[in-house]
């Protein structure tokens, strides 16, 4: 077990930690998010801020922060993906605070962890790129 391979799952659990105290964080304001304290943030997807067009993407953020607060129907209105990369998050943080408690391989060193985070990728990309495709 190298060091290196620890250290890139503790940061890539700290990084998808992060993602999701931020959907908790954010609270849904209609058809937008906005901080705490009630402000909006406004467009998110650089996609759409630079070129005018949705990404199939856009409706994500939305969906992680609606799904955090247990809006499941908006979490899946906003991205379809989203409750799927969001449950495919959280498993993963967990798994990695696991590995870590326990000692064993880390994540990033094996070939299944891989494939599984490939698969969701892939699935999130079809679903998107098909939600774009139906607006």
């Amino acid at each position: 077990m190298s060091s290196r391979a620890r250290v890139l799952d503790l940061v890539l659990g700290a990084l998808l930690a992060s993602q999701l105290v931020l959907a908790a964080w954010l609270v849904p304001a209609g058809d937008h998010v906005a901080t705490a304290s009630g402000g909006s943030l406004g467009t998110m997807c650089l996609t759409r801020a630079l070129f005018g067009v949705s990404c199939p993407f856009c409706g994500m953020m939305r969906s992680f922060v609606a799904l955090a607060h247990g809006h499941i129907a908006a979490a899946f209105a906003f991205h379809p993906a989203g409750p799927l990369l969001f449950a495919a998050m959280l498993a993963c943080v967990v798994a990695i605070a696991v590995v870590t408690v326990r000692r064993t391989r880390p994540l990033v060193a094996r070939d299944q962890f891989w494939r599984i985070f490939q698969a969701v990728a892939y699935a999130c990309i079809a679903i998107g790129t098909i939600n774009l495709v139906g607006r």
